[in-house]
């Protein structure tokens, strides 16, 4: 039950210029996510080092520096969306992975002892190639979340952990009240349908 609240919690601060919530707070303190970036997306790249430390931060899971695809591009030019297939399961595995599955492993060590491509991809990664956003996890309810009725320490672990790393990591503004065109909460989540 835990793990389905923490996906559905995602939405807070996520919903575009309907949300009048006020904007979510910064990202917690993270190593400079442009050199992250340009990381993963060079394929002579390493690994991403460090699975992440006990602070909750991206910042000693998402460090690194290099050039973008090889090509001499920099951070700057990072777009996911025009890495190739296999670009971006590299980037997945040795950027994606190593950040976030400490985090949400601090979170909740029960529930997300098993941190695989199923927890943010649904049951069948390979079979849905990876779509997101993916119904298989929990439809969100925006008001639901902005009246509370969604535990609040989920909440404010996705608000405030998860949305702004996965932002930083894949080179993109993070959504917010100002900020409408970014990473948010319906990058991985449905929107529950109104009756």
């Amino acid at each position: 039950m835990l793990r389905i609240v923490v996906l559905i919690t995602l939405a807070l601060g996520c919903s575009k210029a309907k949300d009048k919530t006020p904007p979510t707070a910064p990202p917690p303190a993270a190593a400079d996510a442009a050199s992250t970036v340009a990381d993963a997306a060079d394929p002579n790249a390493g690994s991403a080092g460090s699975a992440g430390s006990d602070s909750g931060s991206a910042g000693s899971a998402a460090a690194g520096s290099g050039s973008a695809a090889g090509s001499g591009s920099t951070a700057a030019d990072f777009d996911f969306d025009k890495l190739s297939k296999e670009e971006k399961v590299k980037f997945m595995k040795t950027k994606v992975m190593p950040t976030m599955k400490p985090l949400f492993q601090k979170f909740d060590k029960k529930n997300f002892a098993s941190f695989t491509c199923k927890t943010c991809h649904g049951k069948d990664p390979q079979g849905s190639k990876y779509k997101m956003p993916t119904p298989d996890l929990p439809a969100l309810d925006f008001d639901a979340i902005k009246a509370g009725k969604e535990d609040p320490k989920v909440v404010e672990f996705m608000s405030k952990t998860v949305k702004p790393t996965m932002a930083k990591l894949i080179n993109e503004p993070e959504m917010s009240e100002t900020v409408h065109d970014g990473f948010g909460c319906l990058n991985c989540h449905t929107m529950k349908k109104k009756k």
